[in-house]
């Protein structure tokens, strides 16, 4: 099993769809679904679901890549019921908000993923350095191309690593639940930095 939004090899269109298109949808996707009313945001999700059935992503990669904000939609309904059990009980016990902020929630993921799933990393860091050398008419040393495709990269890092670890820790025998999270995160945190001090290293040994 691979690690959320890992980059998945295969020649599908929307793999060869240029990477500056597919930035511009990621990066519209969450202000689109926070500025238009409900139904734009239902008919956005079933766009990303058509996508990655086209790009042979693997459906239940696109499925498990939505895990993450699981939790968020459960802390967003939670505060709803709580809301209503304590506060106002004239009103729905999960209102229209809270649906609504789920929704946008899932739909910004299911962009995230498709991005991170079709377009490679050097895919990423090639445009965005000739979106700035485009900017700047030549006259730039990609500091901020490469700090953002550091950034860009660093999400299916964070779960690849996470993977990896969670494999290690079922291995040998850990149970699920709060102890797991509890055990994980500080080798996660760790393994991050880590991580993120040898990019750095290797990013002054350039210059």
């Amino acid at each position: 099993m691979d690690a959320l939004f890992a980059y998945t090899k295969y020649n599908s269109p929307i793999h060869r769809t240029p990477a500056w298109i597919k930035l511009l949808v990621l990066l519209a996707t969450p202000v689109t679904v926070y500025l238009t009313p409900v139904r734009i945001c239902i008919s956005l999700m079933a766009v990303f679901i058509l996508l990655a059935l086209v790009s042979r992503m693997g459906f239940s990669r696109f499925l498990r890549d939505l895990r993450p904000i699981v939790v968020y939609c459960m802390m967003i309904a939670m505060i709803d019921v709580l809301s209503w059990l304590f506060f106002n009980r004239e009103r729905d016990i999960v209102t229209q908000t809270g649906i609504l902020m789920m929704l946008r929630l899932v739909c910004a993921t299911e962009a995230a993923s498709v991005f991170f799933r079709t377009t490679g990393t050097y895919e990423i860091g090639r445009t965005l350095r000739a979106m700035e050398r485009a900017v700047t008419f030549g006259h730039t040393r990609y500091a901020v191309s490469g700090m953002f495709t550091l950034f860009l990269s660093f999400l299916p890092q964070i779960f690849q690593t996470w993977s990896g670890i969670d494999a290690a820790y079922r291995s040998r025998g850990g149970k699920r639940g709060i102890r797991k999270v509890l055990a994980l995160l500080p080798v996660l945190i760790t393994i991050s930095m880590k991580k993120a001090e040898t990019t750095r290293l290797s990013l002054l040994a350039r210059d």
